[in-house]
């Protein structure tokens, strides 16, 4: 043996299985490149693999084509897909990417953009009307007034909260319609260390945006331009400061995973800001709360008279998926006909949102029966006509968030939302310092300062990609001479 291979037997077996392994690798490689399907599909969520791999074989039926379903990690997905684009390497032909990620691929010029511009083909098939689709979904998957990617949701937030719990301690959620009216019997209730009022995370911007879009404000506006220190924003920081922080305060970061149910469970939080998604992950995750838990819609912010204020939402956004087309498909025109197929098939969301409990941006499948079906695990909280007792009984998941759908806020991403985000949370850090220290005297004036400074440092960030700006610059113009021109036809 060590003649023929002179470093001994165990170094011999393991390369004789290497050779074999790259043999065996390299064929398999051939066979798929020589049997490439039509469409490749590149997913993340496993949730979705089952319902999306039942389409796809109907699809392939109907369409005598071969549709191939790919799960990869996020990861991986954000950072190989856009060098792989870049390179002229193979790519799938559609993908599914997640909010706050658009900005990753559009960060140049708009004819560099790896995606397929979907805004036109939106536009002929009817998706760009309100009355079919939710239109404040597309701003997640759009870059300087182009949409690369076909909404896969709506994701609307309600509050969710123990039924039990809240019953003992005598809330009338009925009552919670404005913020001043939950923070006022927030401070009623919170125990500081033993129960709070309100999960709020304040290690992240999570909790705040959620509000802040629910305001009307968002880091950046349509345009691109950076817009976290607008008039108002200041009010809705210092607002979040008071109930996170010092002797009043009404929330408490419970964190993720084990941490999170734990304080759910032990009854530290009451309430927590659940999108349609998070309904499934509470079942998935913790069953023990089965009829236990209750859902509602967000209180409002509103005037002292208890008004919403104008501009305004009733509901705040969490989370997001959309459906690219990479530019590297030769079958362009078969992955949009497919990726509607996925989407916007109206007969298969009723059956998809029992197994996700996401409402879609298809406003026609809201009125399936699937999504008037009353759920066997949350509930909601009522005052009896008869009676005038308040009473708990079963929810339509479907419909409780299907009402909140069409008045979601808008989000809008660029290429530097994550850096916005990362100076925003420390002006809530430096505002949340300042009030520990010394309460309101002077807090708003720094917030305002820091919030200034800090949005300064994000534009001269943007300002020095001359892509963006330019485009930008391009699309405001177009705008504003397309609205002159309708303004005199009028």
């Amino acid at each position: 043996m060590r003649n023929i291979y002179p470093f001994g037997k165990a170094p011999f077996v393991i390369l004789v299985i290497a050779i074999i392994s790259g043999i065996v690798f390299v064929g398999m490689r051939l066979r798929e490149t020589e049997s490439r399907p039509d469409l490749i599909l590149a997913i993340q969520a496993e949730i979705h693999v089952k319902p999306y791999q039942k389409a796809i074989d109907q699809f392939n039926k109907e369409n005598n084509c071969k549709v191939v379903l790919q799960r990869v990690q996020k990861e991986v997905l954000m950072s190989r897909l856009q060098s792989a684009m870049q390179t002229g390497c193979d790519v799938p032909d559609v993908v599914e990417i997640l909010e706050g990620t658009i900005g990753y691929f559009t960060r140049g010029p708009l004819e560099n953009v790896g995606f397929v511009d979907l805004t036109e083909r939106l536009r002929e098939d009817g998706l760009l009307d309100p009355k079919n689709m939710v239109q404040t979904r597309y701003p997640l998957w759009s870059s300087r007034e182009h949409i690369f990617a076909l909404p896969h949701d709506v994701h609307p937030s309600c509050l969710c909260y123990r039924v039990d719990l809240i019953k003992e301690l005598g809330i009338d959620v009925t009552k919670l319609k404005t913020w001043d009216d939950f923070v006022k019997e927030g401070q009623r209730i919170t125990i500081p260390q033993k129960r709070y009022m309100i999960d709020m995370a304040d290690d992240s911007m999570i909790s705040l945006i959620i509000l802040l879009s629910q305001h009307g404000f968002d880091l950046f506006d349509a345009y691109g331009n950076v817009a976290f220190d607008k008039p108002g924003v200041a009010d809705v920081v210092a607002w979040f400061v008071h109930q996170t922080s010092g002797k009043t305060r009404i929330a408490f970061p419970a964190g993720d995973g084990q941490n999170f149910y734990q304080a759910m469970n032990e009854g530290l939080d009451l309430f927590f800001f659940t999108p349609d998604w998070r309904t499934a992950q509470f079942m998935l995750d913790n069953p023990r709360q089965k009829g236990n838990l209750a859902l509602m819609p967000m209180p409002v912010w509103a005037d002292e008279n208890g008004n919403q204020l104008p501009g305004t939402y009733k509901t705040g956004t969490w989370g997001g998926t959309g459906l690219a087309i990479t530019k590297h498909s030769k079958n362009q025109d078969l992955a949009w006909k497919f990726a509607k197929y996925l989407y916007t098939k109206v007969e298969d969301l009723g059956e998809r949102f029992l197994q996700t409990n996401i409402v879609p941006p298809i406003k026609a499948s809201w009125e399936l029966p699937e999504f008037k079906k009353k759920s066997d695990f949350y509930k909601h909280m009522f005052h009896d006509p008869a009676t005038g007792e308040l009473v708990a009984d079963y929810v339509s998941i479907g419909e409780m968030y299907a009402s909140q759908a069409d008045g979601t806020p808008p989000r809008y991403v660029t290429a530097y939302t994550t850096q916005a985000e990362t100076q925003l949370l420390n002006v809530y850090y430096a505002a949340r310092e300042h009030y520990l220290k010394h309460g309101d005297e002077g807090m708003m004036e720094l917030i305002e300062k820091k919030l200034k400074e800090n949005a300064d440092y994000v534009r001269s960030l943007v300002a020095r990609n001359v892509f963006l700006t330019r485009d930008a610059e391009k699309a405001a113009a177009a705008r504003a001479a397309a609205e002159t021109k309708s303004e005199q036809e009028q």
